[in-house]
């Protein structure tokens, strides 16, 4: 089975560019795409628009092929199936993406509390 990154790699060679490139569309470091490529990262779901257009391909030709030997189903069942997968990655990230700024709030808040109370003690020695 094939993955995002030998996806992302299969596309650009036949595109003829190179990673620094695409980076450079797509606003983001080479070695960022590099680790795209290397399957060590993923491209947020944002992305994958812009990457189909550099690729002159559709979004689901950038996802594994998951369903190519499944008896029975349709290309067309497939492709659905592809453009699920693709949804699921999407959404995926996001929560990644928002269950790590829950948590920058939380210790930002937590930072916050110390900080009031910092200055209530401060108040209390100043007789303020």
């Amino acid at each position: 089975m094939s993955t995002i990154g030998t996806k992302l790699c299969q596309h650009r060679l036949a595109a003829k560019l190179t990673q620094q490139a695409i980076a450079e569309r797509l606003g983001v470091k080479t070695n960022t795409y590099g680790s795209w490529e290397a399957d060590h990262t993923s491209p947020s779901g944002r992305y994958f628009p812009e990457l189909a257009i550099i690729f002159g391909v559709t979004i689901d030709k950038l996802f594994p092929d998951n369903n190519g030997n499944l008896p029975g189903k349709t290309n067309a069942t497939a492709q659905k199936m592809d453009e699920n997968e693709a949804l699921k990655l999407v959404l995926q990230r996001k929560e990644e993406v928002i269950a790590a700024k829950e948590e920058i709030i939380t210790a930002q808040l937590a930072q916050i509390e110390k900080l009031q109370e910092e200055l209530e003690n401060y108040k209390a020695a100043q007789g303020i």
